[in-house]
């Protein structure tokens, strides 16, 4: 253990104006001999490219940068969490990255930086076992003043759950997008920031993405989530020419080993091509609505009956539910699931408005939540609504592992009981179905028959990110709340007709893609339209 430095008063006075200037700290602390200036955040950045310091001193707790190659992103990280961890009491700094290798990157660059200057006298500790981590130390007084910073991997399973008893200030995910369910990282990684310090402050609790721009659905929706977020969420696009430290000869280099279509995406850090190769970007903003959103954030904001909300940064809005209204008719919608939002098999409802259907249909109730390893959070929230909303329509996903969920629901929680629906439709979204469903919402969002709060961004970026030919092929693909949104457009048009011409009554669709599902999804509907309140179907005008 190295001598512990005692810091001068003019050392002191120099951390007390680094409080507004992180420059004037990084320039007496990590000079090394014989340099007129020490290192600094964004030196030899263009204007319109300095993000480091920005970083450094935000406010905000989600915080993503996507940037090209050699934008200072690991360098500009680790330099701020020592900055924090020296001007904070017990700081605490995790680097999280998928190998040991591409961590200890972080660990090695502060070493580097610190040799021959005075923060080097600040470091007590530098074990590199069992994982790489820098104490950091120095009196005041005589009082100690104590930090660390952790360099580690996600653990063996890659999902961060090697460190759920840590807690700390500042998380950061290096090369994000190469991680595998991303989302459940996020998930697990922002519950360790809460809470505070040995001696009550309470902790910075920032979490951060860096990365390259690699096709990650998962990664770009946090960038988005990020972007849409106006209060916690901080995102940065970094090109590499804004670095003047790369020299042109380097770039130009780099730029011979890697493909030509990709220059654009790995020089500039720019969303690869192919978001929203099924449902256009162009076509989902439009179905976003700024004006439901204001009108329910009113009622939230008046603390109104029948009005709740859950957000979190790195998911936005993913619980809204409505006053449901006399003489509105609803539809109910889900795809059950065990999991954890944003990740794959996460549960997910909504609940439609659809009195004014088939020309006019809203969100008015969203969840896409938690199972926690079980099916019963879905179906608790699912009847919890059917009470509350009283639909006359109630469907879920009976794929795969599901099969059967809506008839065991049906049995042990509907019939007989004097619901609202006399029993759960069951739908698939699999195989030939799946293309039916997705049709039938894609032609719902072009003709905007659907809209929905824009503040639900899981709904708006779970569609642009979709690509069935990735979900089929990879399987790994999110696609819960596309699922949910598709089935919803499904139901709501076959129970209207819409795939019918007037007064056809049996024949067929048109459109071969509709066609081509099997035919007991649109006749269960067309069954439970038949069955359906008489009361209920007196106000429905066909």
């Amino acid at each position: 253990m190295g001598k512990i430095h005692t810091m001068s008063s003019a050392e002191l006075e120099i951390l007390t104006k680094s409080r507004d200037d992180p420059n004037i700290f990084f320039d007496y602390w990590f000079r090394k001999p014989g340099q007129t200036q020490g290192w600094q955040l964004d030196y030899n950045f263009t204007e319109d490219g300095k993000w480091q310091e920005t970083m450094c001193m935000a406010t905000q707790k989600f915080i993503v940068a996507i940037c090209g190659i050699s934008t200072g992103k690991t360098i500009g990280v680790v330099m701020s969490a020592a900055y924090h961890a020296t001007l904070s009491q017990l700081f605490r700094f995790m680097n999280v990255a998928p190998t040991s290798w591409q961590s200890t990157l972080m660990y090695n660059s502060l070493l580097e930086l610190a040799e021959g200057t005075p923060f080097e006298a600040l470091i007590t500790q530098k074990p590199q076992r069992p994982y790489p981590k820098i104490k950091i130390e120095f009196m005041v007084g005589k009082k100690k003043f104590s930090s660390m910073l952790e360099f580690m991997t996600l653990g063996e399973k890659g999902k961060g759950d090697n460190i759920f008893s840590y807690r700390g200030d500042w998380i950061n995910i290096e090369e994000a997008g190469q991680i595998d369910d991303l989302g459940m990282v996020v998930t697990n990684l922002v519950t360790r920031l809460t809470g505070a310090t040995a001696e009550n402050r309470p902790y910075l609790g920032r979490l951060s993405l860096i990365s390259n721009p690699w096709e990650n659905p998962d990664l770009w929706q946090a960038y988005d989530n990020a972007r849409l977020d106006n209060k916690y969420g901080l995102i940065f696009n970094i090109d590499t020419h804004m670095n003047k430290n790369t020299t042109d000869d380097q770039v130009a280099f780099a730029l011979t080993m890697i493909p030509k279509e990709l220059h654009a995406r790995f020089m500039s850090g720019q969303r690869p091509e192919g978001r929203g190769t099924y449902f256009s970007t162009e076509t989902v903003e439009k179905c976003e609505s700024t004006t439901l959103s204001q009108m329910f954030l009113e009622h939230i904001n008046n603390k109104e009956d029948g009005y709740e909300m859950d957000s979190l940064p790195h998911l936005g809005t993913f619980y809204m539910k409505q006053q449901r209204k006399d003489g509105r008719i609803y539809f109910i919608l889900g795809d059950p699931g065990t999991g954890t939002a944003p990740s794959r098999n996460a549960p997910c409802l909504i609940c439609y408005d659809v009195t004014d259907a088939p020309n006019n249909v809203n969100v008015v109730a969203f969840w896409w939540g938690n199972g926690d390893g079980s099916i019963m959070p879905f179906v608790a929230r699912l009847l919890e609504w059917i009470d509350y909303y009283k639909p006359i329509f109630a469907g879920v996903d009976n794929t795969g592992p599901q099969k059967s969920t809506a008839e065991l629901i049906t049995v042990d929680h509907i019939s007989g009981k004097n619901k609202s629906v006399s029993y759960i439709t069951g739908l698939d979204f699999s195989g030939s179905k799946r293309y039916s469903y997705l049709v039938a919402c894609r032609l719902s969002l072009e003709a905007r028959m659907i809209q929905w709060p824009h503040i639900l961004s899981g709904i708006s970026i779970q569609l642009k990110n979709y690509d069935p030919i990735v979900d089929k092929a990879t399987g790994r693909l999110a696609q819960d709340v596309v699922a949910t949104m598709a089935m919803g457009a499904f139901a709501i048009r076959a129970y209207y007709g819409v795939f019918e011409p007037e007064g056809s009554g049996e024949n067929e669709p048109d459109d071969p893609t509709i066609y081509n599902h099997r035919r007991s999804d649109r006749d269960s509907i067309k069954e439970r339209r038949g069955r359906g309140d008489n009361t209920q179907r007196a106000n429905l005008t066909r």
